[in-house]
Protein backbone atom coordinates (compact mmCIF):
# COMPACT_ATOMS: atom_id res chain seq x y z
CA UNK A 1 0.00 0.00 0.00
CA UNK A 2 1.55 3.35 -0.92
CA UNK A 3 1.95 6.52 1.43
CA UNK A 4 -0.28 8.45 -0.81
CA UNK A 5 -2.96 5.74 -0.16
CA UNK A 6 -2.24 5.80 3.72
CA UNK A 7 -2.45 9.05 4.06
CA UNK A 8 -5.78 9.57 2.14
CA UNK A 9 -7.36 6.94 4.38
CA UNK A 10 -6.09 8.63 7.55
CA UNK A 11 -7.59 11.72 6.80
CA UNK A 12 -10.50 13.12 9.21
CA UNK A 13 -14.03 13.21 7.96
CA UNK A 14 -14.53 16.73 7.98
CA UNK A 15 -11.59 17.13 5.70
CA UNK A 16 -12.32 14.23 3.24
CA UNK A 17 -16.62 15.72 3.43
CA UNK A 18 -14.87 19.18 2.48
CA UNK A 19 -12.91 18.02 -0.29
CA UNK A 20 -15.78 16.40 -1.39
CA UNK A 21 -17.70 18.65 -1.32
CA UNK A 22 -14.99 21.30 -3.24
CA UNK A 23 -15.00 18.45 -6.32
CA UNK A 24 -18.80 18.37 -6.36
CA UNK A 25 -19.61 22.15 -6.35
CA UNK A 26 -16.29 24.15 -6.90
CA UNK A 27 -15.05 27.11 -4.52
CA UNK A 28 -16.81 29.38 -2.75
CA UNK A 29 -14.50 32.17 -3.86
CA UNK A 30 -15.77 32.36 -7.08
CA UNK A 31 -15.61 29.08 -9.07
CA UNK A 32 -18.76 28.24 -11.40
CA UNK A 33 -21.14 26.37 -9.74
CA UNK A 34 -21.55 22.45 -11.39
CA UNK A 35 -24.61 22.59 -13.64
CA UNK A 36 -26.82 19.27 -12.44
CA UNK A 37 -26.33 17.18 -15.88
CA UNK A 38 -22.23 17.70 -15.59
CA UNK A 39 -22.27 16.02 -12.17
CA UNK A 40 -24.44 13.22 -13.59
CA UNK A 41 -22.48 12.53 -16.71
CA UNK A 42 -18.73 13.63 -15.00
CA UNK A 43 -18.83 13.04 -11.62
CA UNK A 44 -15.61 13.98 -9.65
CA UNK A 45 -17.65 11.00 -7.09
CA UNK A 46 -17.09 7.50 -8.54
CA UNK A 47 -13.03 7.72 -8.28
CA UNK A 48 -13.16 8.07 -4.43
CA UNK A 49 -15.82 5.48 -3.77
CA UNK A 50 -12.43 3.15 -4.05
CA UNK A 51 -10.24 4.94 -1.98
CA UNK A 52 -11.46 3.20 1.16
CA UNK A 53 -14.20 3.09 3.66
CA UNK A 54 -14.55 6.38 5.06
CA UNK A 55 -14.35 7.85 1.10
CA UNK A 56 -16.88 5.72 0.21
CA UNK A 57 -19.39 6.39 2.90
CA UNK A 58 -19.12 10.31 2.86
CA UNK A 59 -19.24 10.16 -1.03
CA UNK A 60 -22.23 8.09 -1.34
CA UNK A 61 -23.61 10.31 1.32
CA UNK A 62 -23.12 13.00 -1.37
CA UNK A 63 -24.52 11.52 -4.16
CA UNK A 64 -27.73 9.89 -2.40
CA UNK A 65 -28.55 12.75 -0.35
CA UNK A 66 -31.42 14.29 -2.83
CA UNK A 67 -34.12 11.63 -4.22
CA UNK A 68 -36.98 12.70 -6.96
CA UNK A 69 -39.82 10.50 -7.17
CA UNK A 70 -42.12 11.57 -10.44
CA UNK A 71 -45.73 10.13 -10.58
CA UNK A 72 -46.77 12.46 -13.31
CA UNK A 73 -46.32 9.39 -15.88
CA UNK A 74 -47.66 7.15 -17.52
CA UNK A 75 -49.51 4.35 -15.43
CA UNK A 76 -47.20 1.88 -13.65
CA UNK A 77 -44.45 4.02 -14.91
CA UNK A 78 -43.49 5.92 -11.74
CA UNK A 79 -39.50 6.47 -11.28
CA UNK A 80 -37.34 7.23 -7.94
CA UNK A 81 -33.91 9.08 -9.16
CA UNK A 82 -31.38 10.31 -6.91
CA UNK A 83 -30.15 14.16 -7.97
CA UNK A 84 -26.83 13.68 -8.72
CA UNK A 85 -26.37 9.81 -9.09
CA UNK A 86 -23.76 9.28 -11.83
CA UNK A 87 -25.10 8.16 -14.79
CA UNK A 88 -22.07 5.41 -15.85
CA UNK A 89 -23.10 3.60 -12.28
CA UNK A 90 -26.07 1.33 -12.46
CA UNK A 91 -27.09 0.14 -9.08
CA UNK A 92 -30.42 -0.56 -7.07
CA UNK A 93 -31.21 2.86 -5.47
CA UNK A 94 -33.32 0.99 -3.06
CA UNK A 95 -30.09 0.07 -1.20
CA UNK A 96 -28.80 3.76 -0.16
CA UNK A 97 -32.74 5.17 0.84
CA UNK A 98 -31.91 5.28 3.83
CA UNK A 99 -28.47 7.88 3.00
CA UNK A 100 -31.37 10.32 1.27
CA UNK A 101 -32.08 13.63 2.92
CA UNK A 102 -34.46 15.10 1.24
CA UNK A 103 -37.14 14.25 -1.59
CA UNK A 104 -39.17 16.04 -4.02
CA UNK A 105 -42.38 14.64 -5.00
CA UNK A 106 -43.95 15.54 -8.38
CA UNK A 107 -47.43 14.99 -9.47
CA UNK A 108 -50.76 16.58 -11.08
CA UNK A 109 -52.79 17.84 -8.69
CA UNK A 110 -55.54 15.75 -10.23
CA UNK A 111 -54.33 12.71 -9.99
CA UNK A 112 -54.12 12.87 -5.79
CA UNK A 113 -58.05 13.49 -5.91
CA UNK A 114 -58.70 10.63 -8.39
CA UNK A 115 -56.26 8.13 -6.77
CA UNK A 116 -54.27 8.07 -9.91
CA UNK A 117 -51.24 9.57 -7.59
CA UNK A 118 -51.72 7.11 -5.19
CA UNK A 119 -51.57 4.05 -7.40
CA UNK A 120 -48.59 5.01 -8.84
CA UNK A 121 -46.95 5.39 -5.52
CA UNK A 122 -48.07 1.89 -4.49
CA UNK A 123 -46.54 0.59 -8.07
CA UNK A 124 -43.28 1.71 -6.43
CA UNK A 125 -43.59 -1.14 -4.05
CA UNK A 126 -41.73 1.46 -0.96
CA UNK A 127 -42.55 0.01 2.41
CA UNK A 128 -42.99 1.94 5.27
CA UNK A 129 -40.04 4.28 6.67
CA UNK A 130 -38.30 3.20 3.28
CA UNK A 131 -37.04 7.11 3.75
CA UNK A 132 -36.31 6.75 7.19
CA UNK A 133 -33.70 9.71 7.55
CA UNK A 134 -35.45 12.49 5.01
CA UNK A 135 -36.15 15.45 6.94
CA UNK A 136 -37.20 17.77 4.16
CA UNK A 137 -39.95 17.39 1.42
CA UNK A 138 -41.14 18.87 -1.44
CA UNK A 139 -44.62 18.57 -3.18
CA UNK A 140 -44.91 20.11 -6.49
CA UNK A 141 -48.68 19.60 -7.78
CA UNK A 142 -48.72 20.26 -11.24
CA UNK A 143 -51.91 21.97 -13.25
CA UNK A 144 -54.80 23.25 -11.62
CA UNK A 145 -57.75 21.04 -10.20
CA UNK A 146 -60.77 20.55 -12.94
CA UNK A 147 -64.30 20.42 -11.16
CA UNK A 148 -65.95 18.76 -14.25
CA UNK A 149 -63.91 15.38 -12.76
CA UNK A 150 -67.09 13.86 -10.82
CA UNK A 151 -63.85 11.32 -9.44
CA UNK A 152 -62.63 14.05 -6.98
CA UNK A 153 -63.17 12.92 -3.70
CA UNK A 154 -61.25 14.07 -0.41
CA UNK A 155 -60.83 10.49 1.12
CA UNK A 156 -58.06 10.14 -1.66
CA UNK A 157 -56.23 13.02 -1.04
CA UNK A 158 -56.14 12.05 2.89
CA UNK A 159 -55.09 8.34 1.92
CA UNK A 160 -51.95 9.84 -0.80
CA UNK A 161 -50.74 12.10 2.56
CA UNK A 162 -50.79 9.53 5.05
CA UNK A 163 -48.98 7.11 2.47
CA UNK A 164 -45.97 9.98 1.88
CA UNK A 165 -45.62 10.80 5.30
CA UNK A 166 -45.43 7.07 6.43
CA UNK A 167 -42.35 6.79 4.00
CA UNK A 168 -41.00 9.31 5.56
CA UNK A 169 -41.15 9.42 9.24
CA UNK A 170 -39.06 12.04 10.73
CA UNK A 171 -40.07 14.82 8.87
CA UNK A 172 -39.28 18.06 9.53
CA UNK A 173 -40.39 20.23 6.88
CA UNK A 174 -42.91 20.36 4.09
CA UNK A 175 -42.50 22.60 1.26
CA UNK A 176 -45.68 22.33 -0.99
CA UNK A 177 -45.64 24.10 -4.57
CA UNK A 178 -48.69 24.63 -6.98
CA UNK A 179 -49.43 26.27 -9.85
CA UNK A 180 -52.43 27.61 -12.00
CA UNK A 181 -53.06 28.81 -15.28
CA UNK A 182 -56.59 26.71 -15.94
CA UNK A 183 -59.21 29.00 -15.69
CA UNK A 184 -61.72 27.57 -13.91
CA UNK A 185 -64.67 29.32 -12.40
CA UNK A 186 -65.86 27.42 -9.38
CA UNK A 187 -63.41 27.40 -6.07
CA UNK A 188 -61.41 24.70 -5.20
CA UNK A 189 -59.89 26.25 -2.30
CA UNK A 190 -61.32 24.20 0.16
CA UNK A 191 -59.72 20.89 -1.78
CA UNK A 192 -56.21 22.72 -1.76
CA UNK A 193 -57.08 23.00 2.39
CA UNK A 194 -58.06 19.80 2.98
CA UNK A 195 -54.68 18.21 1.44
CA UNK A 196 -51.93 20.78 2.57
CA UNK A 197 -53.56 20.34 6.17
CA UNK A 198 -53.23 16.09 5.54
CA UNK A 199 -49.13 16.87 4.30
CA UNK A 200 -48.70 19.79 7.00
CA UNK A 201 -50.38 17.50 10.30
CA UNK A 202 -47.59 18.03 13.17
CA UNK A 203 -44.95 19.68 11.55
CA UNK A 204 -44.09 23.18 12.61
CA UNK A 205 -41.98 23.71 8.98
CA UNK A 206 -44.83 24.25 6.71
CA UNK A 207 -43.96 25.96 3.24
CA UNK A 208 -46.60 26.76 0.31
CA UNK A 209 -45.25 28.24 -2.83
CA UNK A 210 -47.80 29.50 -5.58
CA UNK A 211 -46.82 29.80 -9.46
CA UNK A 212 -49.19 31.57 -11.63
CA UNK A 213 -52.41 31.07 -10.37
CA UNK A 214 -53.94 34.46 -11.48
CA UNK A 215 -56.36 32.31 -13.64
CA UNK A 216 -57.38 30.13 -11.40
CA UNK A 217 -59.56 31.62 -9.20
CA UNK A 218 -60.14 29.85 -5.58
CA UNK A 219 -56.64 27.86 -5.64
CA UNK A 220 -55.52 30.08 -2.70
CA UNK A 221 -56.18 28.65 0.61
CA UNK A 222 -58.50 30.79 2.87
CA UNK A 223 -57.85 29.60 6.06
CA UNK A 224 -55.33 29.66 8.14
CA UNK A 225 -52.69 26.72 8.07
CA UNK A 226 -49.78 28.04 10.65
CA UNK A 227 -47.09 28.26 8.22
CA UNK A 228 -43.95 29.47 8.20
CA UNK A 229 -43.03 30.19 5.04
CA UNK A 230 -44.96 31.74 1.80
CA UNK A 231 -43.31 32.82 -1.92
CA UNK A 232 -45.24 33.74 -4.64
CA UNK A 233 -44.38 33.89 -8.32
CA UNK A 234 -45.68 35.72 -10.93
CA UNK A 235 -48.69 35.51 -8.93
CA UNK A 236 -51.74 37.81 -9.71
CA UNK A 237 -54.06 36.59 -7.28
CA UNK A 238 -52.77 39.33 -5.11
CA UNK A 239 -55.47 40.54 -2.88
CA UNK A 240 -56.07 36.19 -1.88
CA UNK A 241 -52.68 35.79 -1.35
CA UNK A 242 -52.54 39.10 1.08
CA UNK A 243 -54.92 37.49 2.63
CA UNK A 244 -53.34 34.32 3.18
CA UNK A 245 -50.16 36.31 4.44
CA UNK A 246 -52.11 38.07 7.00
CA UNK A 247 -53.60 34.62 8.44
CA UNK A 248 -50.28 33.33 8.84
CA UNK A 249 -48.89 36.23 10.30
CA UNK A 250 -47.92 34.95 13.78
CA UNK A 251 -46.45 31.78 12.09
CA UNK A 252 -44.38 32.69 8.76
CA UNK A 253 -41.04 33.36 9.03
CA UNK A 254 -40.08 33.81 5.52
CA UNK A 255 -42.16 35.56 2.98
CA UNK A 256 -41.15 36.27 -0.59
CA UNK A 257 -43.94 38.04 -2.28
CA UNK A 258 -43.94 39.15 -6.29
CA UNK A 259 -46.22 41.83 -6.82
CA UNK A 260 -47.39 43.64 -10.45
CA UNK A 261 -48.71 46.25 -8.21
CA UNK A 262 -46.28 47.58 -5.56
CA UNK A 263 -48.97 50.49 -4.53
CA UNK A 264 -50.88 47.69 -2.89
CA UNK A 265 -48.28 46.56 -0.22
CA UNK A 266 -49.89 48.26 2.02
CA UNK A 267 -52.51 45.80 2.23
CA UNK A 268 -49.41 43.73 3.77
CA UNK A 269 -49.59 45.63 6.91
CA UNK A 270 -53.19 46.96 7.24
CA UNK A 271 -55.22 44.68 9.34
CA UNK A 272 -58.47 42.81 7.64
CA UNK A 273 -61.00 45.02 9.63
CA UNK A 274 -58.93 48.07 8.37
CA UNK A 275 -58.96 49.18 11.43
CA UNK A 276 -55.18 48.69 12.53
CA UNK A 277 -51.40 47.05 11.62
CA UNK A 278 -50.43 43.58 11.17
CA UNK A 279 -47.67 42.67 13.02
CA UNK A 280 -45.50 39.57 11.99
CA UNK A 281 -43.94 39.04 15.05
CA UNK A 282 -41.42 36.22 14.20
CA UNK A 283 -40.79 37.20 10.45
CA UNK A 284 -37.06 36.38 9.84
CA UNK A 285 -36.44 37.45 5.80
CA UNK A 286 -38.91 39.49 3.82
CA UNK A 287 -38.57 39.31 0.18
CA UNK A 288 -40.62 41.68 -2.39
CA UNK A 289 -40.01 41.80 -6.34
CA UNK A 290 -41.89 43.42 -8.69
CA UNK A 291 -40.09 42.92 -11.96
CA UNK A 292 -39.30 46.45 -12.90
CA UNK A 293 -38.15 48.86 -10.91
CA UNK A 294 -41.21 51.81 -11.65
CA UNK A 295 -41.29 54.35 -8.78
CA UNK A 296 -44.61 53.27 -6.79
CA UNK A 297 -45.45 54.49 -3.08
CA UNK A 298 -48.01 52.89 -1.21
CA UNK A 299 -49.72 54.70 1.65
CA UNK A 300 -47.56 55.74 5.54
CA UNK A 301 -47.84 54.26 8.50
CA UNK A 302 -47.25 56.46 11.02
CA UNK A 303 -46.20 56.39 14.39
CA UNK A 304 -44.47 53.61 16.50
CA UNK A 305 -45.92 50.68 14.55
CA UNK A 306 -43.23 48.13 13.77
CA UNK A 307 -44.49 45.79 11.83
CA UNK A 308 -41.42 43.04 11.68
CA UNK A 309 -39.67 43.58 15.06
CA UNK A 310 -37.47 39.85 14.56
CA UNK A 311 -36.80 41.04 10.55
CA UNK A 312 -33.22 39.65 9.57
CA UNK A 313 -33.12 39.46 5.95
CA UNK A 314 -34.37 42.13 3.99
CA UNK A 315 -34.58 42.20 0.13
CA UNK A 316 -36.32 44.29 -2.06
CA UNK A 317 -36.13 43.85 -5.69
CA UNK A 318 -38.02 47.12 -6.26
CA UNK A 319 -38.01 50.62 -5.55
CA UNK A 320 -38.75 51.30 -1.93
CA UNK A 321 -42.49 51.28 -1.71
CA UNK A 322 -43.41 53.59 0.72
CA UNK A 323 -43.04 56.71 1.77
CA UNK A 324 -41.89 56.27 5.29
CA UNK A 325 -39.35 53.91 7.07
CA UNK A 326 -42.14 51.56 8.24
CA UNK A 327 -40.20 48.49 6.63
CA UNK A 328 -36.62 49.74 8.92
CA UNK A 329 -38.44 49.90 12.38
CA UNK A 330 -38.12 48.19 15.26
CA UNK A 331 -35.08 45.70 14.01
CA UNK A 332 -32.38 47.46 14.29
CA UNK A 333 -30.82 45.42 16.45
CA UNK A 334 -32.23 41.91 14.36
CA UNK A 335 -31.79 43.37 10.71
CA UNK A 336 -28.32 42.02 9.37
CA UNK A 337 -28.96 41.71 5.46
CA UNK A 338 -29.91 43.96 3.74
CA UNK A 339 -30.62 44.30 -0.64
CA UNK A 340 -32.25 47.42 -2.10
CA UNK A 341 -32.45 50.38 -5.43
CA UNK A 342 -30.46 53.09 -4.23
CA UNK A 343 -32.87 55.43 -6.07
CA UNK A 344 -32.90 59.30 -4.95
CA UNK A 345 -35.97 59.72 -3.59
CA UNK A 346 -35.56 56.69 -1.53
CA UNK A 347 -32.45 57.95 -0.63
CA UNK A 348 -33.48 60.94 0.75
CA UNK A 349 -36.97 59.43 2.81
CA UNK A 350 -34.66 57.63 4.02
CA UNK A 351 -32.37 59.91 5.38
CA UNK A 352 -34.86 61.90 6.81
CA UNK A 353 -35.65 59.43 8.88
CA UNK A 354 -32.13 58.81 10.02
CA UNK A 355 -32.34 55.22 9.69
CA UNK A 356 -29.10 54.38 9.05
CA UNK A 357 -27.22 57.56 10.75
CA UNK A 358 -24.31 56.42 12.54
CA UNK A 359 -24.56 52.59 12.40
CA UNK A 360 -28.03 52.83 14.04
CA UNK A 361 -29.04 49.33 11.94
CA UNK A 362 -26.18 47.96 15.00
CA UNK A 363 -26.52 44.07 13.40
CA UNK A 364 -26.43 44.86 9.57
CA UNK A 365 -23.49 43.39 7.91
CA UNK A 366 -23.75 42.66 4.68
CA UNK A 367 -25.00 45.25 2.17
CA UNK A 368 -25.89 44.61 -1.71
CA UNK A 369 -27.52 47.61 -3.43
CA UNK A 370 -28.71 48.08 -6.93
CA UNK A 371 -27.96 51.45 -8.66
CA UNK A 372 -28.66 50.60 -12.13
CA UNK A 373 -32.14 52.25 -12.01
CA UNK A 374 -30.70 55.16 -11.12
CA UNK A 375 -31.33 58.09 -14.10
CA UNK A 376 -28.51 60.82 -14.06
CA UNK A 377 -25.91 58.55 -12.27
CA UNK A 378 -23.26 60.12 -13.77
CA UNK A 379 -23.74 63.85 -12.58
CA UNK A 380 -21.75 64.77 -9.57
CA UNK A 381 -24.42 65.87 -7.08
CA UNK A 382 -26.48 62.42 -7.25
CA UNK A 383 -23.16 60.46 -7.98
CA UNK A 384 -21.66 61.65 -4.37
CA UNK A 385 -25.84 61.08 -2.80
CA UNK A 386 -25.31 57.79 -3.62
CA UNK A 387 -22.37 57.18 -2.95
CA UNK A 388 -22.26 58.39 0.64
CA UNK A 389 -25.76 56.76 1.45
CA UNK A 390 -24.21 53.54 0.11
CA UNK A 391 -21.59 54.00 2.58
CA UNK A 392 -23.71 54.82 5.42
CA UNK A 393 -25.38 51.44 5.22
CA UNK A 394 -22.24 50.00 5.34
CA UNK A 395 -21.25 51.10 8.30
CA UNK A 396 -21.02 48.12 10.03
CA UNK A 397 -20.94 45.64 6.91
CA UNK A 398 -18.60 43.28 6.81
CA UNK A 399 -20.00 42.23 3.04
CA UNK A 400 -20.71 45.44 0.56
CA UNK A 401 -21.82 44.69 -3.38
CA UNK A 402 -22.51 47.27 -5.19
CA UNK A 403 -24.85 46.11 -8.65
CA UNK A 404 -24.28 48.63 -11.69
CA UNK A 405 -21.68 51.41 -12.46
CA UNK A 406 -21.00 53.91 -9.74
CA UNK A 407 -18.64 56.64 -11.17
CA UNK A 408 -15.47 55.91 -9.50
CA UNK A 409 -14.70 59.31 -8.25
CA UNK A 410 -17.65 59.31 -6.00
CA UNK A 411 -16.98 55.65 -4.57
CA UNK A 412 -13.41 56.36 -4.44
CA UNK A 413 -14.51 59.78 -2.20
CA UNK A 414 -16.95 57.70 -0.17
CA UNK A 415 -15.01 54.89 0.69
CA UNK A 416 -12.30 57.34 2.21
CA UNK A 417 -13.62 59.13 4.55
CA UNK A 418 -12.80 57.81 7.98
CA UNK A 419 -15.08 56.83 9.39
CA UNK A 420 -16.25 54.44 6.73
CA UNK A 421 -15.59 51.16 5.91
CA UNK A 422 -13.85 50.31 9.34
CA UNK A 423 -15.65 46.28 9.30
CA UNK A 424 -15.99 45.68 5.89
CA UNK A 425 -13.90 42.50 4.68
CA UNK A 426 -15.68 41.89 1.31
CA UNK A 427 -15.97 44.16 -1.51
CA UNK A 428 -17.86 43.81 -4.96
CA UNK A 429 -18.05 46.23 -7.53
CA UNK A 430 -17.82 44.50 -10.04
CA UNK A 431 -18.99 46.89 -12.58
CA UNK A 432 -16.77 49.55 -11.29
CA UNK A 433 -13.24 49.73 -13.40
CA UNK A 434 -10.19 49.72 -10.87
CA UNK A 435 -6.48 50.57 -11.04
CA UNK A 436 -4.03 49.17 -8.75
CA UNK A 437 -3.94 52.97 -7.25
CA UNK A 438 -7.87 52.65 -6.65
CA UNK A 439 -7.33 49.11 -5.45
CA UNK A 440 -4.76 50.35 -3.06
CA UNK A 441 -7.13 53.66 -2.02
CA UNK A 442 -9.70 50.61 -1.23
CA UNK A 443 -7.30 48.76 0.82
CA UNK A 444 -6.12 51.99 2.84
CA UNK A 445 -9.95 52.49 3.44
CA UNK A 446 -10.71 49.24 4.65
CA UNK A 447 -8.32 47.94 7.22
CA UNK A 448 -9.76 44.52 7.27
CA UNK A 449 -10.51 43.99 3.14
CA UNK A 450 -9.19 40.42 2.22
CA UNK A 451 -11.58 40.16 -0.69
CA UNK A 452 -11.91 42.45 -4.05
CA UNK A 453 -13.99 41.41 -7.21
CA UNK A 454 -13.97 44.02 -9.57
CA UNK A 455 -12.98 45.47 -13.34
CA UNK A 456 -9.61 45.87 -14.21
CA UNK A 457 -8.29 48.56 -16.08
CA UNK A 458 -4.42 49.34 -15.64
CA UNK A 459 -1.66 50.50 -12.76
CA UNK A 460 -3.04 54.07 -12.55
CA UNK A 461 -1.65 57.37 -13.98
CA UNK A 462 1.10 57.39 -10.30
CA UNK A 463 2.11 54.18 -11.54
CA UNK A 464 2.08 53.85 -15.24
CA UNK A 465 5.38 53.93 -16.49
CA UNK A 466 7.43 52.84 -13.66
CA UNK A 467 9.39 50.00 -14.01
CA UNK A 468 8.64 46.90 -11.33
CA UNK A 469 10.75 47.70 -9.08
CA UNK A 470 9.98 50.75 -8.32
CA UNK A 471 6.15 50.00 -8.55
CA UNK A 472 7.16 47.18 -5.48
CA UNK A 473 8.42 49.98 -3.86
CA UNK A 474 5.77 52.90 -4.38
CA UNK A 475 3.04 50.53 -3.14
CA UNK A 476 4.81 49.69 0.15
CA UNK A 477 5.41 52.92 0.75
CA UNK A 478 2.16 54.18 0.20
CA UNK A 479 0.76 51.07 2.40
CA UNK A 480 3.16 51.61 5.09
CA UNK A 481 0.07 51.76 7.58
CA UNK A 482 -2.29 49.54 6.28
CA UNK A 483 -3.11 46.26 7.49
CA UNK A 484 -1.50 42.85 5.83
CA UNK A 485 -5.33 41.15 5.94
CA UNK A 486 -5.83 41.42 2.11
CA UNK A 487 -5.94 37.69 0.42
CA UNK A 488 -7.97 37.37 -2.88
CA UNK A 489 -8.74 39.39 -6.25
CA UNK A 490 -11.56 38.41 -8.47
CA UNK A 491 -10.32 40.70 -11.65
CA UNK A 492 -12.82 40.96 -14.34
CA UNK A 493 -10.82 41.95 -17.89
CA UNK A 494 -12.19 44.10 -20.06
CA UNK A 495 -11.68 43.97 -23.54
CA UNK A 496 -9.31 47.03 -22.88
CA UNK A 497 -7.31 45.06 -20.41
CA UNK A 498 -3.85 44.71 -20.91
CA UNK A 499 -2.97 41.00 -19.23
CA UNK A 500 0.87 41.88 -18.39
CA UNK A 501 -0.71 44.62 -16.53
CA UNK A 502 -2.90 42.55 -14.57
CA UNK A 503 0.15 40.04 -13.67
CA UNK A 504 1.76 42.48 -12.47
CA UNK A 505 -0.69 44.12 -10.38
CA UNK A 506 -1.42 40.64 -8.57
CA UNK A 507 2.17 39.69 -8.42
CA UNK A 508 2.79 43.05 -6.57
CA UNK A 509 -0.24 42.83 -4.14
CA UNK A 510 1.42 38.93 -3.85
CA UNK A 511 4.89 40.72 -2.84
CA UNK A 512 3.46 42.93 0.08
CA UNK A 513 0.53 40.78 1.53
CA UNK A 514 1.68 37.77 2.89
CA UNK A 515 -1.63 36.39 3.09
CA UNK A 516 -2.48 36.89 -0.23
CA UNK A 517 -2.69 33.28 -1.99
CA UNK A 518 -5.65 33.99 -4.49
CA UNK A 519 -6.79 35.64 -7.60
CA UNK A 520 -9.41 34.77 -10.48
CA UNK A 521 -9.41 35.44 -13.92
CA UNK A 522 -11.64 34.23 -16.40
CA UNK A 523 -10.16 31.23 -18.77
CA UNK A 524 -9.57 32.76 -21.38
CA UNK A 525 -6.47 34.85 -20.19
CA UNK A 526 -5.19 32.36 -18.30
CA UNK A 527 -2.47 31.02 -20.39
CA UNK A 528 -1.17 34.38 -21.07
CA UNK A 529 -1.57 35.13 -17.61
CA UNK A 530 0.47 32.13 -16.62
CA UNK A 531 3.43 33.39 -19.08
CA UNK A 532 3.55 36.98 -17.70
CA UNK A 533 4.18 35.17 -13.82
CA UNK A 534 6.38 32.56 -14.79
CA UNK A 535 8.43 35.40 -17.01
CA UNK A 536 8.57 37.62 -13.74
CA UNK A 537 9.30 35.00 -11.54
CA UNK A 538 12.97 35.04 -13.13
CA UNK A 539 13.85 38.96 -12.81
CA UNK A 540 14.02 41.71 -10.12
CA UNK A 541 11.95 41.90 -8.24
CA UNK A 542 10.05 39.16 -8.39
CA UNK A 543 12.17 36.71 -8.01
CA UNK A 544 12.73 37.75 -4.32
CA UNK A 545 8.95 36.21 -3.87
CA UNK A 546 9.14 33.07 -5.92
CA UNK A 547 7.16 30.83 -3.63
CA UNK A 548 4.22 33.76 -3.02
CA UNK A 549 4.24 34.05 -6.93
CA UNK A 550 4.06 30.16 -7.79
CA UNK A 551 0.65 30.24 -5.68
CA UNK A 552 -1.16 32.35 -8.23
CA UNK A 553 -0.41 29.88 -11.21
CA UNK A 554 -3.03 28.08 -12.46
CA UNK A 555 -2.39 25.00 -13.01
CA UNK A 556 -3.35 23.23 -16.20
CA UNK A 557 -3.07 26.24 -18.41
CA UNK A 558 0.23 26.93 -19.41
Amino acid sequence: MTPSRLSLQSLPWNIIQATINVLMYGDQLGQNSVKLEEIKFSNPCIPLLGVSRSWRALALKVLCQECFINLDKKPKSATTEFAIWPAPMKHEHSDFYSLVTSITINTKTQDVFNRKALHQLHSLKLAKGSFDSVKVLKVMLNESLKTTDTRIKAKNAIDFARQVRQLMPHLSSIRVEYSGGEEILESMAWAYELLLGQLYGGLEARELTLVNCGLSLGTVPSTELKLTRIETIWDTTFDETIELVRLNANTLRTLEMSCAQPTKLFKLLESRDNRGCVVYPNMRVLHLWSGNFTKYKCQSFKGNYSPFPQLEQLTMDLIYPFTDDVLFRGNTATLNYLRMAADPDTIQLLNSCNVFDGGRMESLRHVRVDVTCIAGISEIKTSKLVADFIMSLAFRAQTLEIEGRLPKDAFLGAISQPENCQHLQHLLVNDLQLSLSDILTAIQSAPVLCYLYSQFIGLGDDLKGLPADQVVEHVEVKLKNASRHFKHWRLWHTPSTVIESAAQSVMTLASIFPKFTYSIVTSTVRAEYNSCIRKALTTPPFNNYKAALERLLFVGWD
